[in-house]
C-alpha cells in the first residue's frame, strides 16, 4: 500500500498537495477552484483572525480525487501558516474525529519552504536559502530568512534570522518589498480591509527608475555576518518624506516619479542584501549550488543576479515560491519525517495539477456551441497551426495537460503571441489582460538555444531567471525585451513541455528569427489562471484572444472576427511609461526630522502634515520608534523597547492609541495615549528621573504624579510585568496636633509638623461635593469667585443657594456662613470635623460653626487665606492677614511662562498660591515670607493639595535665601500706593514701588544665566516703568515686559481702597478718598 502525504497551506494562497514516495503527485491552488485571488479562507466575520482560516477543502478534494483515494487512506496530514500557527488546532477542529490521528505538526514556516527548495532539486548538496514576509512567530520573535545546507535526505540549519514580531512590518526583507509594493498602489483587494501585494508589478517597475545618492541606505551588512541591519522606522520616515516633497496624488501612483525610484532602490538593496547572505554561505560551507523559496525567491531578476555575480554551479527555484508552496513542503517534511523516506525525485516541470479528460473538454466546447466552433486535430497539426497563427500577429490561448502549481503559467495554462512584433506586448496588456502598459512578458525558447540569444547558460523550467537578452536581439524580439534589455526567460524541453518546445521551432519555420515564444497566463487582471476548460473557454471570449487551443480542440468565435496584428494595433492606444525623478535629489532627511519630532515630541503645528496626516502616519509608523539610527532620542528618556516581556508586546500609536498587548491571552489588551505609556515605561524601568521629567512636563503636582504612578503600577501588575516603587518615603507619618484656636493653623508653625494623611480626607471631600469654581460660579451665576460681593453674602446664602453639601461648603467657605453641628459632621465626617476644629479652621458662633478661613479654588488646587471681608467680631487677629486670592494673584498665575525650572522662587508668597502653582513645572520651590501667618496658611495649603516639593521659609525677601541661584523668582509684592503703611500685607508705600524696586534689584544675583523674574504689581505711571524696571536692574543685560492688562485712573485705583464695605461714615469715606487720591498724584 503507498502512502500519501497531504500537505496544505493555510497562509494566503491557500493550496492543497499529495505526495507519495518523495514526489509530489498533484499539487492545486485553491483559488484556482474557488476563483477567488489568493483565496486567503477568512469568513467575513473573521477577517483577519488567522485562527479562523477555513481549510481549502476543494482543493484537498482535488488532490484526493485526481489520486483516486479519500482521506482514511492518507497517511499523515500536515497544514502550515506563516505567523502563530494555527494550522493544528484548525485540522483538529474542522476534521473528522477519526482523522485526527493523522495530523502532523511542522515546527516551523522556513522549514516547509526549505523542503520544497530542496528535496525536489535534484542536488546531493546545496545551499538552501527560504526569504519571505513572515515565517513562524515563537515568543515573540518572526522568521525573516533561514540558510541551510541540504545534504542528502537532511536539512542542517545554518543560519536563522529573526525580528521582533510587531515590528516584522518593515524588518524583513518580503515586507519591506511589500510595503513600497503597496505604496505603488500594487495590491488585490480581497475586502475593504484586506488586500494581497502584487511584489511582481513592482519588479517590473524598477528597472524604469534609478538609483538617488542623497537617499537613505536601507539595508546594511558587514562582513562575515549573516545579521541584516534595518532601521524600519527611520526607512518609514524617509518614505512618508518623499511622499510628502513629490506626491502630488495625480494619476497612477506607479507613474509618479519618485516611486519609481522607490522601486528601483528597494530592488536593488533586496539584490545587494541577498548576494552578502549567499556569498558568505558559499565563504564558509564551499557549495555553490543555491536553492531559493519564499516569496522573495519569486524575484526572478534577483535570482540571476545571484547565479550570475556569484559564479554558482546551479540554481533551483521551486515554482510555487510563495506560501502556496508550503503545501508541498508539509507533504515532503511528512515523507522524510513521518514515514522516514528519502527517496527524492527531481521536479522537472511544473505541471502538477489533473489532465481533462477528452470528454471533459468536449462538454465544455459543446457548452458554448453557439459563441465558438471548433475542430479536433492531432497535436502536430495543433502545433503547427499555432505557429502559422502566432506568426500572422493572431494571439493564442492554451489549455492542455495539467494546471501548473506557482504563479506562472508555463504553457498549461497560457496565452501566447510572437515577439517579433514590435507593439504586441502592448496590445495583450491593453485587449487581453486590462493591465499596466509597463509590465513585461515572458520569452521561451528551447533550454539548447538559450545561449544563443540570452546572456544565460543555465536552464529557467520555470520562469524564474531574468536574464540579459543579447543586444543585437533586442529589436528582433522587442515584445518580450524589458525596458533594462533583459527577460524572464522559461526554457523548455522536448521531455519536459513537448508543446513548447516545438511551438519555438515551428515559429522559426513559419517566420525565421530566433526560437521565442511569447508567453503570459491565461487570465485576465484580477482573476486567478483558468483551471477549467469551461473557464478556459469563459475568458477567451471575454478578450481580444483570437484562438483558443483546448487540449486538441481548436476552437475560434463565431461572433468576433480573427484580427490580425495590425488590426489589434488599431484598438490601442499609446500609454505613458514610467519614468525616475532627474538624479541628484536632494536627501529627505530634514524632512524626516520634522515627522519624527512631530510624532513623538508634539512638535508639528507648523510642518507641512495636517493633524489627519500626521495620526495616520502614527498609526502606520509609530510602532517602529525604537529602531531608529537617525533619531534614537525618544520621549521615554532611555533605551526603549516595546517588546516588555516574551508574552508582552507594546503597539506604539505615538498620536493615537497604543495597545499593549498581552500575547498568551486571547483578548487581553488596553489602549493608552502617549502620556499613561511615559508613566509606564518610568515605573517599569525604575526610572524616578523620568518619571520626574514627566511630572514637569505634564505640570502635574507631586499628588498628582504620585496618583499617575500608582495607577502605572496597576497596570503594569495586570500584564505581570515588573514594576518599581518611584514613591519617596512616606516617613513618620502625621504630626500630633496640640489643639489649638488662637492662632488659627498655629501647629504649622513648625515646618516639619505634617498633617497632609489627615488633610486628604479635606481635599476627598471637596472632590466629592465638587467643590470648583465652575460648579460654584454656577449656582451663584458669577464669573468668578474674585466677584463675590459683600452686599450679596446674604443673599446667595438664603435665597440663591439650594440645601446640598456643596451649597454648605460654598456657605462655609465663601459666603461666611454657619452651619450646626449636626450638618457640620454630616458633611465632614466626625474625624475631619475634629481635625479641622482642633487646626483652628473651624470655629464655633454661637451654637452654630462657621469656618476661620475663605478656601478658594484655583488651578485644581485649594488655597485657604484669611477672609476677604472680616467685619465679624471672630474676625480679629493680632497678625497681619494672609491676602485673599484676588484678580493680582489670578494674573500672576496665568501670565507666567511655565518654562520647566529646577529651583523657583516665589517672594512674598502670603497663601503660598504662586508657589504651589509652580510646584508643576519645577523640581523644587522655596516660597519666603514675613508674614508668620502666611506661612502657616501656605504650609497648611501645601499639605492639603498633597504637594511635597515645596518649602516656606520666614524672611525679608533674598534674605531669606543668601547666596541661592533661581531658575524662576516670582513675586505678588504689596505694592498699592497708600497714603499710609497700616496694612504692610498690602501697602508698598507711598509710591507702591518700595518692595518691587527691591525685588528687582535683587534679582540678578539670585537668578541662573536665563532665569527669570516674574512680578504682579500695580503701576501708577505705567509710561514711564520701562525705564525705571532698566534702573532698578543695574547694568546686567536684560529683557524686559511690562504687559499691561488694565487701565488706571485716580477714581479707578483710589475708590476700592477708600470704601469700606460695612461701618463707614460719609464724611469718613470722603476724606479717605482724598488722601488716596492725592497720593496717586504725588
Amino acid at each position: 500500500m503507498k502512502n500519501y502525504h497531504l500537505g496544505i497551506n493555510l497562509g494566503h494562497d491557500r493550496a492543497a498537495a499529495l505526495v507519495r514516495d518523495g514526489e509530489i503527485i498533484v499539487a492545486i491552488h485553491q483559488e484556482r477552484l474557488d476563483r477567488k485571488k489568493h483565496s486567503i479562507g477568512f469568513l467575513h466575520q473573521s477577517v483577519g483572525d488567522a485562527s479562523q482560516i477555513q481549510l481549502p477543502l476543494e482543493a484537498i478534494h482535488y488532490c484526493l480525487d485526481t489520486c483516486k483515494i479519500n482521506m482514511s487512506e492518507v497517511t499523515s496530514i500536515t497544514a502550515n501558516m506563516p505567523g502563530d500557527d494555527f494550522s493544528s488546532d484548525i485540522l483538529k477542529r474542522t476534521l473528522a474525529p477519526e482523522w485526527s490521528g493523522k495530523i502532523a505538526h511542522i515546527p516551523n514556516h522556513h522549514l516547509a519552504h526549505a523542503y520544497t527548495a530542496y528535496w525536489p532539486s535534484g542536488f546531493e548538496q546545496a545551499l538552501v536559502m527560504v526569504a519571505d514576509a513572515s515565517g513562524s512567530a515563537k515568543a515573540g520573535k518572526t522568521e525573516s530568512y533561514t540558510l541551510y545546507h541540504g545534504n542528502g535526505s537532511k536539512l542542517i540549519p545554518i543560519h536563522r534570522e529573526k525580528v521582533i514580531s510587531h515590528l516584522a512590518g518593515l524588518s524583513t526583507l518580503g515586507f519591506l518589498y511589500e510595503y513600497v509594493t503597496r505604496k505603488a498602489d500594487f495590491v488585490t483587494q480581497i475586502s475593504p480591509s484586506l488586500s494581497v501585494p502584487e511584489a511582481g508589478k513592482l519588479m517590473g517597475l524598477a528597472p524604469f527608475g534609478s538609483g538617488q545618492e542623497n537617499w537613505q541606505q536601507w539595508i546594511h551588512t558587514s562582513p562575515d555576518s549573516y545579521h541584516l541591519d534595518i532601521s524600519p522606522y527611520d526607512i518609514f520616515l524617509e518614505i512618508a518624506a518623499l511622499e510628502k516633497r513629490y506626491d502630488d496624488g495625480e494619476g497612477k501612483a506607479y507613474l509618479r516619479p519618485y516611486l519609481v525610484d522607490l522601486a528601483y532602490k528597494i530592488q536593488h538593496e533586496i539584490e545587494l542584501a541577498l548576494r552578502h547572505i549567499i556569498q558568505l554561505a558559499i565563504k564558509e560551507t564551499g557549495l555553490r549550488k543555491l536553492c531559493l523559496a519564499g516569496g522573495v525567491a519569486l524575484n526572478s531578476v534577483a535570482n540571476y543576479k545571484l547565479y550570475r555575480q556569484l559564479a554558482l554551479d546551479d540554481i533551483f527555484i521551486f515554482p510555487a515560491a510563495g506560501d502556496a508552496g508550503i503545501a508541498a513542503g508539509c507533504a515532503l517534511w511528512a515523507y522524510a519525517n513521518k514515514e522516514k523516506g528519502n527517496r527524492r525525485k527531481q521536479l522537472r516541470h511544473a505541471a502538477l495539477g489533473r489532465t481533462y479528460t477528452k470528454t471533459e473538454t468536449q462538454n465544455a466546447a459543446e457548452k458554448f456551441s453557439g459563441q465558438i466552433s471548433f475542430e479536433t486535430l492531432p497535436t502536430q497539426q495543433i502545433v503547427e497551426r499555432c505557429a502559422q497563427a502566432l506568426a500572422k500577429g493572431h494571439i493564442i490561448a492554451r489549455l492542455g495537460e495539467g494546471s501548473e502549481f506557482g504563479p506562472r503559467a508555463l504553457g498549461h495554462r497560457s496565452i501566447l503571441a510572437d515577439p517579433t512584433f514590435s507593439r504586441m506586448k502592448d496590445i495583450i496588456n491593453a485587449r487581453v489582460k486590462f493591465r499596466e502598459s509597463f509590465r513585461p512578458f515572458a520569452p521561451v525558447i528551447p533550454e539548447a538555444s538559450v545561449s544563443e540569444v540570452f546572456e544565460q547558460d543555465v536552464a529557467a523550467p520555470f520562469m524564474l531567471l531574468v536574464s540579459d537578452i543579447k543586444k543585437e536581439y533586442h529589436d528582433k524580439i522587442p515584445s518580450v525585451t524589458h525596458h533594462d534589455g533583459t527577460g524572464r526567460v522559461q526554457t523548455v524541453t522536448a521531455e519536459d513541455n513537448a508543446y513548447l518546445y516545438q511551438l519555438c521551432y515551428k515559429m522559426v519555420e513559419a517566420r525565421g528569427g530566433p526560437p521565442v515564444v511569447l508567453n503570459t497566463s491565461f487570465n485576465v487582471a484580477g482573476q486567478p489562471i483558468v483551471e477549467t476548460p469551461e473557464e478556459a473557454i469563459e475568458t477567451f471570449l471575454s478578450a481580444d484572444i483570437d484562438y483558443l487551443c483546448l487540449e486538441n480542440l481548436w476552437i475560434t468565435k463565431t461572433r468576433t472576427p480573427v484580427l490580425d496584428y495590425e488590426q489589434h494595433l488599431s484598438k490601442v492606444k499609446s500609454d505613458k511609461l514610467p519614468r525616475g525623478l532627474p538624479p541628484a535629489q536632494p536627501t529627505a532627511i530634514d524632512l524626516m526630522q520634522q515627522l519624527d519630532r512631530a510624532l513623538f515630541f508634539n512638535n508639528g503645528k507648523n510642518g507641512p502634515w495636517t493633524i489627519d496626516e500626521l495620526r495616520h502616519l502614527s498609526s502606520t509608523g509609530g510602532r517602529y520608534k525604537e529602531t531608529s539610527k537617525l533619531f534614537p532620542d525618544n520621549p521615554f528618556k532611555q533605551p526603549f523597547k516595546t517588546q516588555l516581556s516574551n508574552n508582552v508586546v507594546l503597539m506604539l500609536d505615538p498620536l493615537g492609541k497604543s495597545k499593549l498587548v498581552k500575547l498568551n491571552k486571547v483578548n487581553h489588551s488596553k489602549i493608552y495615549s502617549l502620556n499613561e505609556l511615559k508613566w509606564l515605561m518610568a515605573v517599569h524601568h525604575n526610572n524616578a528621573e523620568q518619571a520626574e521629567a514627566i511630572r514637569l512636563e505634564e505640570q502635574l503636582t507631586t499628588l498628582e504624579a504620585k496618583n499617575k504612578i500608582t495607577g502605572a503600577q496597576q497596570q503594569l501588575a495586570d500584564f505581570d510585568l515588573a514594576f518599581h516603587d518611584l514613591l519617596p518615603s512616606a516617613g513618620t507619618g502625621d504630626t500630633k496636633i496640640i489643639p489649638s484656636n488662637i492662632p488659627t493653623l498655629a501647629a504649622f508653625d513648625a515646618e516639619t509638623f505634617q498633617c497632609s494623611n489627615a488633610l486628604s480626607a479635606l481635599r476627598d471631600c471637596l472632590k466629592k461635593y465638587d467643590y470648583s469654581i465652575s460648579a460654584i460660579c454656577g449656582l451663584l451665576n458669577i464669573e468668578s469667585l474674585q466677584h463675590i460681593e459683600p452686599t450679596h453674602l446674604h443673599y446667595y446664602d438664603a435665597f440663591k443657594l439650594p440645601q446640598t453639601a456643596l451649597a454648605d461648603l460654598i456657605r462655609l467657605f465663601l459666603l461666611r456662613g454657619a452651619l450646626t453641628e449636626e450638618k457640620t459632621i454630616s458633611l465632614f465626617g466626625n474625624a475631619l470635623f475634629s481635625l479641622l476644629a482642633r487646626l483652628g479652621i473651624l470655629i464655633s458662633r454661637e451654637s452654630l460653626w462657621s469656618s476661620a478661613v475663605d478656601l478658594y479654588c484655583a488651578e485644581e488646587l485649594f488655597i485657604a487665606t484669611d477672609h476677604r471681608y472680616m467685619f465679624l467680631a471672630e474676625d480679629k487677629i493680632d497678625e497681619n492677614p494672609v491676602m485673599y486670592i484676588g484678580m493680582d494673584s489670578l494674573g500672576l498665575v496665568c501670565t507666567a511662562p511655565r518654562s520647566v525650572s529646577q529651583n523657583t522662587l516665589d517672594l512674598c508668597s502670603g497663601s503660598g498660591i504662586q508657589a504651589l502653582v509652580a510646584s508643576r513645572y519645577s523640581h523644587k520651590v522655596t516660597g519666603v515670607d514675613l508674614n508668620p501667618r502666611a506661612l502657616r496658611f501656605a504650609r497648611f495649603n501645601a499639605q492639603l493639595n498633597g504637594i511635597k516639593n515645596v518649602r516656606f521659609k520666614l524672611g525679608n525677601l533674598y534674605a531669606a535665601v543668601k547666596g541661592q541661584i533661581f531658575d524662576t523668582i516670582l513675586a505678588n509684592p504689596p505694592f498699592v500706593p497708600s497714603p499710609n503703611e497700616d496694612l504692610r500685607f498690602r501697602d508698598g508705600g507711598k509710591s507702591g514701588e518700595e518692595v518691587l524696586r527691591r525685588i528687582v534689584k535683587g534679582a540678578c544675583t539670585h537668578l541662573s544665566h536665563s532665569g527669570k523674574l516674574h512680578i504682579v504689581t500695580d503701576l501708577v505711571d505705567l509710561d514711564s516703568y520701562q525705564t525705571k524696571l532698566c534702573q532698578w536692574w543695574g547694568d546686567d543685560v536684560s529683557d524686559t515686559l511690562v504687559l499691561h492688562t488694565a487701565d488706571r485712573n485716580d477714581a479707578l485705583f483710589a475708590i476700592p481702597h477708600a470704601h469700606h464695605p460695612f461701618g463707614q461714615s460719609f464724611q469718613a469715606y470722603n476724606k479717605t478718598l482724598t488722601e488716596w487720591i492725592n497720593n496717586f498724584h504725588a
